[in-house]
């Protein structure tokens, strides 16, 4: 007897190796998961100071609602010197329009100037002519051609007026070209004008990030540092917490076959609270994952051994029971599954496969 023992072991070892490896590649009714919760943690990727903290621990805020202020000492000074550049800047730009608009204006009352002066000239040169148009008249009975080009008092008038043309053409040449000059020694100070206000806004926007408001509402949890502290980058200050979970992240494992899909409705069981172990709560997935991860330490059944599978992201109703971080069950069917039974039933499935007649036996003994 004593010798068919270890063959028996033997047998039953590799039997129960065969019937285990087959219990995992079985589709699964059920996979678990931990309900997870919405978090803020403020902390900055700058030093800062804080000015103020408008929470204490503990207390209701609503989303939108301002948490706290800082500052940082670099933002002030890069402020300051960017708005220094922008004086300056300005200030060449009014320099160089000034100084365009003054030769114009010199320009336009040469213009004037000279003009009057040959207009002057011409008045005068008209005024002769229609005094000896009169003697003309007088002597003749008629009056002479007063366009007749041999005429001397009509070609001086003729040569003024084009010398008049002359000048304000070139009055307009000069003018044009003092406006083009500006335009061009305007360019580069706009672009670079404009180049520091991009640098500003982004500082503005920079101070605008250091009143930190809560993205969702909830409660404050805890809070580590005081007003006028100084703090360093990424170091945590406090914490928002949601007041209710709002998705379960759960994880199959990879040798499990599954038809999960997006928007199909599950049902999620809590195993930590006894009041609600027997409530089925209604989510839908929103997401699955696209690669194989670890399994977290709290959903692995020996932590010294590690689990892989595909994660699973399930959207919880609002004021659900559940609670933060909580480990659940989540099934395919409103009726909570039995793990004992669920976990045996490959064995069984396979033993009827293997031994059909001791099977049957075995059922007709129990009947």
């Amino acid at each position: 007897m004593k010798k068919l023992i270890l063959p028996i072991t033997l047998i039953l070892s590799v039997l129960a190796v065969y019937f285990l490896t087959g219990s995992f590649q079985e589709n699964t009714t059920h996979f678990y998961g931990i309900a997870d919760n919405q978090e803020q943690s403020v902390s900055f990727q700058e030093p800062v100071k804080i000015l103020e903290i408008s929470v204490i621990e503990g207390q209701f805020v609503e989303q939108g609602m301002i948490l706290l202020r800082a500052e940082r000492n670099n933002l002030l000074l890069q402020k300051k010197q960017l708005n220094n550049q922008i004086e300056e800047l300005s200030a060449q730009q009014n320099e160089s329009k000034i100084r365009i608009d003054a030769e114009i204006s010199v320009l336009q009352a040469q213009e004037k100037a000279e003009l009057a002066k040959l207009d002057m000239q011409i008045a005068e040169l008209r005024s002769k002519q229609q005094q000896n148009n009169a003697l003309y008249k007088n002597i003749l009975g008629h009056s002479p051609n007063t366009q007749n080009i041999s005429n001397p008092l009509q070609r001086q008038i003729n040569l003024l007026q084009k010398q008049r043309r002359l000048i304000s053409r070139s009055i307009k040449t000069q003018v044009d070209s003092l406006i083009a000059k500006s335009k061009a020694s305007e360019e580069p100070i706009s672009i670079r004008k404009k180049q520091v206000a991009n640098s500003l806004n982004d500082i503005n926007r920079q101070e605008d990030e250091l009143t930190i408001k809560a993205d969702f509402s909830g409660r404050i949890g805890s809070i580590s540092h005081k007003r006028g502290e100084r703090i360093a980058a990424f170091q945590p200050i406090l914490t928002v917490y949601g007041l209710y979970p709002k998705m379960v992240k759960g994880y199959i494992h990879e040798n499990v076959s599954n038809d999960v899909e997006i928007g199909q409705q599950v049902w999620i069981h809590s195993l930590s609270n006894s009041n609600n172990k027997n409530v089925a709560i209604e989510g839908r997935v929103e997401s699955l994952g696209s690669r194989i991860v670890e399994y977290p330490d709290r959903l692995k059944k020996n932590r010294l051994m590690k689990s892989w599978g595909r994660e699973v992201n399930i959207r919880l109703p609002m004021n659900n029971p559940l609670l933060l971080g909580e480990k659940v069950q989540v099934s395919f069917s409103p009726q909570r599954p039995n793990t004992v039974e669920a976990f045996f039933k490959p064995f069984g499935e396979k033993a009827k496969t293997l031994f059909p007649n001791a099977y049957v036996g075995h059922i007709s003994r129990d009947e």
